[in-house]
């Protein structure tokens, strides 16, 4: 085909070589010159289980996700950013209420990070990210693919920089733990890792054990996705909230309809499936920065009231044609939890919550707000405050 043969052999070599020079050259940094160059390498198992040389302690952290604070925030709850030396603006996009609360009263140390591109729309380039001199990348799962075809990592390794990948996304059932220990190694707070560590397995086991020894049935579910974020009807199937469905005992109609990850079921078949519960999804998305559809969503989070909440539930059902003649409806087993459960290690709490839904003679004493204010109790920066979960009843 017409057009620039590329080199090949020992041309092809050369030119990588020459690149990666002339990048640690423009940054002013080189293999082991970083942050954390008197440190010691550590092997750090993440949450993909990739066995990663990382030097630590690392001085200079590079978050391909600001959503990470909310690991940061318990990991070190006097100073959540310390050693992070860029970060996209994520959180402020998708969670202005979170974002707000952490900058009222850190701003001083936020302003002092970096904002980046995202790797998922090609704005965070390996030369941006080497300008930041960073000791060790961290990337969600759900971006890792698109980093490495972006030849993101391959160029930060060249460099000396080596990649983690955490997942709160497509497996949080089988990877919140790793990520949270793999965080703690690269922060140096692997006691404060250890201690939420224990927490949560507490929680989810008590959910586990629970139901196996009542040996409950699954209790056949609908997670509705965002709704006004997303058309109807959105969800996932067999990975991220509805792993968290299966975790509390319940079946999302998306694990027996979709062949893939996520994907949308069309209205009539929620209908004709008639689940017992619905669970939908909502948060306060900034206004104008995202698709959502004004009135056609529930705002979740430190910023909304629950009034507001449950009347903003009771609108989103209406609006949906037939579905005031769902069983989950009509026996007030419609509810809305916090969207950002879905990409954080607090999905203990969504597991909690689900399960008390959906099976009631089981988790009568779970009572959502206790469980959330003991969150920030035990262990974040912040108060608790807000509306993270409604329900129709």
């Amino acid at each position: 085909m017409p057009g620039r043969t590329p080199p090949s052999g020992r041309a092809a070599s050369i030119a990588v070589l020459f690149a990666t020079a002339l990048l640690l050259l423009i940054t002013g940094c080189s293999p082991g010159t970083t942050g954390a160059s008197n440190g010691h390498e550590t092997t750090i198992t993440d949450a993909l289980g990739r066995k990663v040389q990382v030097r630590l302690p690392a001085q200079r952290v590079l978050l391909g996700g600001q959503r990470l604070i909310y690991t940061t925030a318990f990991l070190n709850k006097d100073d959540p950013t310390r050693d992070v030396v860029g970060w996209p603006d994520d959180l402020l996009q998708n969670d202005q209420d979170t974002y707000d609360k952490y900058r009222a009263r850190f701003a001083q140390q936020m302003d002092k990070i970096t904002t980046t591109g995202e790797v998922y729309d090609g704005s965070l380039s390996a030369e941006q990210a080497l300008q930041l001199r960073p000791d060790v990348f961290v990337i969600s799962a759900a971006s890792f693919e698109a980093a490495r075809n972006a030849g993101i990592v391959d160029k930060l390794d060249k460099a000396g920089i080596p990649t983690v990948v955490i997942d709160y996304f497509v497996d949080p059932v089988a990877h919140t733990v790793p990520s949270v220990r793999a965080l703690g190694q690269i922060f140096g707070r692997e006691q404060q890792a250890q201690a939420f560590i224990d927490y949560y397995r507490s929680k989810v086991g008590m959910v586990r054990d629970r139901l196996a020894a009542a040996h409950a049935s699954p209790t056949p579910a609908f997670l509705w996705r965002a709704p006004g974020y997303y058309d109807c009807c959105s969800t996932f199937a067999r990975s991220n909230l509805a792993a968290l469905v299966a975790a509390a005992g319940g079946t999302n109609l998306g694990d027996e309809l979709l062949s893939t990850p996520q994907g949308t079921l069309s209205p009539e078949k929620i209908l004709e499936r008639n689940p017992a519960v619905v669970i939908a999804t909502g948060a306060n998305w900034a206004p104008g920065k995202t698709p959502v559809k004004a009135g056609g969503f529930v705002a979740l989070g430190y910023n909304e009231t629950p009034e507001a909440a449950r009347e903003q539930l009771a609108a989103v059902v209406s609006k949906q044609p037939g579905f005031d003649t769902l069983a989950a409806v009509r026996d007030h087993r419609t509810f809305a939890l916090w969207h950002h459960f879905y990409d954080s290690p607090y999905n203990y709490l969504a597991v909690e919550w689900m399960a008390k839904w959906l099976h009631p003679e089981l988790f009568g004493d779970v009572d959502p707000n206790a469980e959330l204010a003991e969150l920030h109790s035990k262990f974040l920066p912040i108060t608790a405050g807000g509306a993270f979960w409604t329900g129709l009843s």
